[in-house]
Formats: structure tokens, C-alpha cells, sequence
């Protein structure tokens, strides 16, 4: 009779997960269909066995794991998302689950012995919270629709940070609200439990705002890369055009006929066309893997804002280690180049005199070398430069600097320094040699 009403509450607790994600999701996806049935049951009799064999922190954290296989095949989730979604949900629980505590210990005046082991595992149990939860979801779907959508995409930091953050969190409850006593133990408790999620909540964000800026920079070396190929044919088309007419002129020429078409070809041929090659070959000696479009596209914009650029490309860098990097690194070098140069341009626009340097060369050890120097006027907290969500620009406006820290982090092929004069503001990007 146990194992029965454990079942029943089982299946109660298996179906909110899967409303609850219906709703937060937002999804078409029928649920109630034989494939899904046979995946709730089995979905059912592990809850039971864990609810038999285990107790505390280590039965909800096999439950939370069941749950996130459940809406994983359920609705086609990418883990993180159905972790993310499990998470929500166990959160949302725990609302009404304390009420639930706090009304039957102090106004109904029963033992929390009974509470946590006779109440808590009943149908009627289960039946309320799950009214409630799906009342708070509904109420709440909008913003927590938000939160779903974010593109962590399977993310193993997340992932992982989820889970520990929730067993945190689980353990803290547990210890929080074995006694119902309002003490230091009981504020010290939902405080990190608070901290914990606070601090999951920004890691996300974060995440989010790094994977944004990630693609957009990935989109414009892909952009640049399409140009710059596009660029070499039109060269290419230029010179052969300009070998046809000089095969035409000398045949005219030859027979000394039809001088003024002569005329007319040597001064196409003599005319001083401006094309955009020209400002382009300035970054010649740069590799043409979006690099080199990426830069260019960067002064383009930085000139149309009034902004005096200075470039000094050095031809050695044809065999230092900017040739050397790998398509992911070709993409990371891109990243931080972007960001680098988005700030400048930014900074040097509020300046007054308004001037970007470029220097780029290889050292004595053919390590690949970037100096991109701007004009300034914001002050500059010295204590705050290298640290989380610094930046020149202004408040909240440090997350391309978060993500350049991210990408050294990770590559320690990369290293970027800065460093920060009157009115000079100067970050330096090292390729070193990688190490076999």
C-alpha cells in the first residue's frame, strides 16, 4: 500500500514536471502519446525505487536527474536547457513546500515528524504543491520564458554549475528547515541559498552575453573572409581588363588607325582610380582568413567617425605565428581583435582628439605581435583595470573586455596586456608560439 501511494504521488509530481514545462516552454508538443506514457512510467518506477532506497539531499538529486532524462526525450531539449528547466521547476517547488511546512507545524500544530514523513509523501501532499507550483509557473512563465531561451547550448561549465548549485542548495534547505526554529542557523542557511542562486543566475547571464558576442564577431570574420575573396577577384578582373585594352591599343596602334579610340583607352588607362584596394592593401602583410577584412572593415568605420587612424604593419609578420593558428584560433584571434578595436574606436569617439595607432610586428622569437593605442578622457580607476565588467566606456558596458578574458583564459596562446598613459589608453595582443 506504501510503494502504492508513493507511485500515485509519483506520477502527480511527473505530470507537473511535464505541464509546468509545457508552459514555461511554450511548446505544441503532444506529450500524451504511447512513446511518452512508456517514458513516464519508467520515469515513475525510478522515482519510487529512489524514494524507497534513499532520503535528504541524495534522493532529491536523483530525482532531479530523472526528471532532466524525462524532458530531455520528452520535448527534444539540449541538456543544459532541460537542466535549466528542472532547476526552475524544483525551485518553484520549494515555495509552496515551505508554506506547506509552516502551515501544518504552526497552525495546524503537528509534529514536523509527521510533516516530513507522513504529509510530505501523501497524495494530498502532492496534489497541493502541485496546484501551487503550476499557479506560481503560470503567474511567473513570462520572465521565466526568458531565462529558458537564453542560448547556453550544451555548455559543460553550466551543466555542471547547475547541478552543484542545486545540491547547495538542496543541502541547505534540508538543514534550514529540518527544525523550524528561527535562529541564525535558519537565516545563515536561506541567505546561501540565496547567494548560490544569485551567483547561477549570473554566471548565465554572463554566458549568454559572451555566446552573443561570440557569434557576432564569428559573422563578421565570416563576412570579411567572403570579401576578402571577393576583393583578390575583382584585382584579378582589373588586371586582366587592363591587358585587353592594352592588346587593343597596340593593335590600333599598329595599323595607326582610329587614333581617338587610342586616345580614349590611354586615358582610361592613365586615370587614377581610388578603389578601395588601395586603403586595403595597407593591412597587405596580414593573413586573409577574415583577419585582415576584419581590420580594415574596423578602419573603415573608425575614419567615417572623424577618427585619425595610424597604421604601421610590419612585413615580418608574414612568418611570425599569426600564419600559424588553427581555424578555432584564426576565430578566438578574431574575437579578441573585434572587441579591442570596437573599444577603441568607442573611446577615441568621445575623446577630443580622437586617434587610433596600429602596430603590428613579430618579435625576435617570431611571435606575432599587436599594439592598438587609443585617445581617452573618461578617468580610470587603476584598481579596477583587468577586473570583471571594467571598462573605459562606462558603467555596464565591460562584457567584449569579459570575453577577451574568457578566451586568454582558456588559450594561453594568447595574451593581452594593457597599459594606460595620461590620454593614451594601449592594449597589446601576443600570439606566442604554441607549445607542442
Amino acid at each position: 500500500l506504501n510503494i502504492f501511494k508513493i507511485y500515485l504521488a509519483s506520477c502527480i509530481s511527473l505530470v507537473s514536471v511535464l505541464i509546468i514545462s509545457k508552459i514555461i516552454i511554450n511548446d505544441s508538443v503532444k506529450f500524451i502519446t504511447k512513446k511518452q506514457i512508456i517514458l513516464s512510467q519508467i520515469a515513475c518506477i525510478l522515482q519510487v525505487i529512489t524514494s524507497i532506497s534513499f532520503d535528504g539531499t541524495l534522493k532529491t538529486l536523483l530525482m532531479f536527474i530523472i526528471n532532466v532524462f524525462l524532458l530531455k526525450n520528452v520535448f527534444k531539449l539540449p541538456f543544459s536547457k532541460s537542466i535549466l528547466m528542472v532547476f526552475l521547476y524544483m525551485l518553484a517547488c520549494v515555495i509552496p513546500e515551505i508554506m506547506e511546512i509552516v502551515f501544518i507545524t504552526n497552525i495546524l500544530g503537528l509534529s514536523k515528524e509527521y510533516c516530513y514523513e507522513i504529509f510530505a509523501n501523501s497524495i494530498l501532499s502532492n496534489i497541493i504543491i502541485f496546484i501551487l507550483t503550476v499557479l506560481i509557473i503560470y503567474l511567473l512563465r513570462k520572465p521565466l520564458r526568458k531565462i529558458i531561451n537564453i542560448k547556453l547550448e550544451d555548455n559543460i561549465k553550466i551543466i555542471i554549475y547547475n547541478i552543484l548549485t542545486f545540491a547547495c542548495i538542496s543541502i541547505f534547505f534540508y538543514r534550514a528547515f529540518s527544525n523550524l526554529v528561527l535562529n541564525a542557523n535558519l537565516i545563515a542557511s536561506i541567505f546561501v541559498m540565496i547567494t548560490f542562486l544569485a551567483i547561477l543566475i549570473s554566471l548565465i547571464k554572463q554566458t549568454s552575453d559572451n555566446n552573443k558576442l561570440s557569434k557576432k564577431y564569428d559573422k563578421l570574420l565570416e563576412f570579411m573572409t567572403t570579401y576578402e575573396i571577393g576583393i583578390e577577384k575583382q584585382r584579378i578582373q582589373r588586371h586582366e581588363t587592363k591587358n585587353e585594352f592594352l592588346t587593343i591599343r597596340a593593335k590600333l596602334c599598329d595599323n595607326q588607325e582610329n587614333s581617338e579610340i587610342v586616345e580614349y583607352i590611354d586615358e582610361i588607362l592613365k586615370e587614377k582610380i581610388k578603389v578601395i584596394q588601395e586603403e586595403y592593401a595597407k593591412f597587405g602583410y596580414l593573413p586573409a582568413n577574415g583577419i585582415k577584412g576584419l581590420c580594415y572593415f574596423k578602419i573603415q568605420q573608425a575614419e567615417e567617425n572623424g577618427i585619425n587612424v595610424s597604421l604601421n604593419i610590419s612585413k615580418k609578420i608574414i612568418k611570425s605565428t599569426v600564419y600559424d593558428l588553427s581555424s578555432k584560433e584564426q576565430k578566438d584571434f578574431g574575437r579578441i581583435l573585434g572587441v579591442l578595436l570596437d573599444n577603441a574606436i568607442e573611446a577615441s569617439m568621445n575623446s577630443k582628439k580622437k586617434q587610433i595607432g596600429i602596430e603590428a610586428y613579430a618579435n625576435s622569437k617570431k611571435e606575432f605581435k599587436m599594439i592598438i593605442s587609443n585617445t581617452y578622457d573618461n578617468e580610470i580607476d587603476m584598481n579596477k583595470v583587468g577586473k570583471e565588467k571594467f571598462s573605459t566606456k562606462g558603467k555596464n558596458r565591460g562584457h567584449g573586455l569579459l570575453l577577451v578574458k574568457q578566451i586568454t583564459n582558456e588559450n594561453k596562446q594568447f595574451e593581452v596586456k594593457t597599459n594606460i598613459q595620461k590620454t593614451i589608453y594601449t592594449q597589446t595582443i601576443l600570439i606566442k608560439k604554441s607549445i607542442e
